[in-house]
């Protein structure tokens, strides 16, 4: 076998033509980033622009659609509130209390309660002044009732009996 013999101490000088193609290729690849630099740069910078504007659009409309959304389903919120507290009224106390007084000869033609103020006004006919006095103070010494006042009262001159038709307002305190 024939001996190989490597020097790794002793180099050559570099030829001219290699420092040439290093400096060629050097300038080559800065030309090539240089040029990205010039004609990319701008278009990123207009492509980023866009981005931050189309997601702040993006944002502000979630931020309204979220806040009109919260406003609607809170004043949803509200109504069905104030329908459950009309409907969670203890109607039927109110009404046995009338029931109980509007004894003959007295007849309560109407109840229109507001649940919302606790106000009611009772339309009503009696045969007589004495027993609708009578049944006024007798709605005046319940406990539910405060305010209680007749507003009207007058004799039904075309009727043969001429009952007395009044209207009674008052204000209830029924707990729930």
């Amino acid at each position: 076998m024939q001996r190989i013999y490597l020097d790794f101490v002793k180099a050559r000088r570099p030829h001219w033509t290699g420092w040439l193609v290093l400096l060629l290729g050097l300038l080559c690849a800065t030309a090539a980033v240089g040029w990205q630099q010039w004609v990319w740069q701008p278009a990123d910078g207009a492509a980023e622009e866009r981005l931050h504007k189309i997601q702040s659009a993006i944002e502000a409309r979630r931020t309204s659609a979220h806040g009109n959304v919260d406003a609607q389903l809170l004043a949803e919120w509200k109504r069905a509130m104030i329908i459950a507290e009309r409907l969670n009224q203890p109607w039927e106390t109110l009404f046995e209390t009338f029931e109980a007084e509007a004894k003959q000869p007295v007849v309560i033609l109407s109840l229109a309660p507001d649940a919302g103020s606790h106000e009611i006004v009772v339309t009503g006919e009696a045969r007589n002044l004495e027993a609708m006095l009578d049944n006024f103070r007798k709605l005046q010494q319940q406990e539910i009732f405060s305010g209680l006042m007749l507003h009207t009262h007058q004799i039904n001159q075309q009727d043969r009996e001429k009952p007395i038709r009044f209207r009674i307002t008052a204000k209830w305190m029924i707990k729930s």
